[in-house]
């Protein structure tokens, strides 16, 4: 046996590397496959700030028919046949949530997170609600939710497309604005009792000033009884 042969059995295994060829085929289909995703995320991008924007008009038409039904011919719907948030369960046994109760309890989700998170993007959001238990009423009640969600004096819409914050220091700011409301109130008063005339603007100036402070009341109730059960929220003691 020539001993210039190697045995087979004692032959190593030497790696071989891939060809340039390869390597440039590689290197290609890696850029093109990143190019089609970022081209796809571009792209869900751009549909999701439509959908937001769709829910957000179907939100706003919703209250207008609602507000319309309550104006015109349509009698509202009997509310003694339908139980309240608080009797009515869900298929699942938790709660079927409606108008304030709905903003109350998104507000307690969100500060029940364990990261407690300020801002969300409103679908998750409503994720988190019924993660939680609890069910939204009505026909779509993701638009509900939205609606519902902007007009909760301690939620504000954020600068991002779709995406609210927690305004914690809404009941510091509501009772300020509503002792300047008190304030003008009071000056309009005496100027009223100074002078007779030009009484019908003052008239007019004042059923506005008490409307605008029966809001700001109500905003500042419901702010204060959602927030007053968050014993970590902080700054809560003063704003109440």
């Amino acid at each position: 046996m020539d001993r210039r042969v190697e045995p087979l059995s004692q032959m190593k295994r030497r790696p071989s590397s891939p060809s340039a060829r390869l390597l440039r085929a590689v290197a290609a289909e890696r850029i093109d496959l990143r190019r089609r995703r970022d081209a796809l995320l571009k792209r869900r991008r751009r549909i999701q700030t439509q959908l937001d924007e769709l829910d957000g008009a179907i939100a706003e038409l919703d209250e207008r028919l609602a507000l319309i039904s309550r104006l015109g011919d349509e009698p509202p719907a009997p509310t003694h046949h339908s139980p309240g948030p608080e009797s009515e369960t869900s298929e699942r046994g938790g709660p079927v949530l409606r108008g304030p109760a709905i903003r109350a309890a998104a507000v307690k989700a969100l500060l029940a997170h364990p990261q407690r998170p300020e801002a969300l993007h409103y679908r998750r959001w409503f994720d988190l609600l019924s993660k939680a238990g609890s069910d939204v009423a009505g026909k779509d009640p993701l638009a509900v939710f939205l609606t519902q969600l902007s007009r909760s004096p301690l939620v504000r819409r954020s600068t991002q497309s779709g995406v609210y914050e927690l305004d914690l220091q809404a009941p510091t700011r509501l009772r300020q604005q509503l002792e300047d409301l008190q304030a003008q109130l009071r000056k309009l008063t005496a100027s009223a009792s100074r002078s007779t005339a030009d009484l019908g603007s003052i008239r007019s100036q004042r059923t506005a000033l008490n409307l605008e402070i029966n809001k700001v009341e109500k905003a500042l109730q419901e702010a204060r009884e959602t927030l007053r059960q968050d014993p970590e929220t902080p700054g809560l003691a003063a704003a109440s």
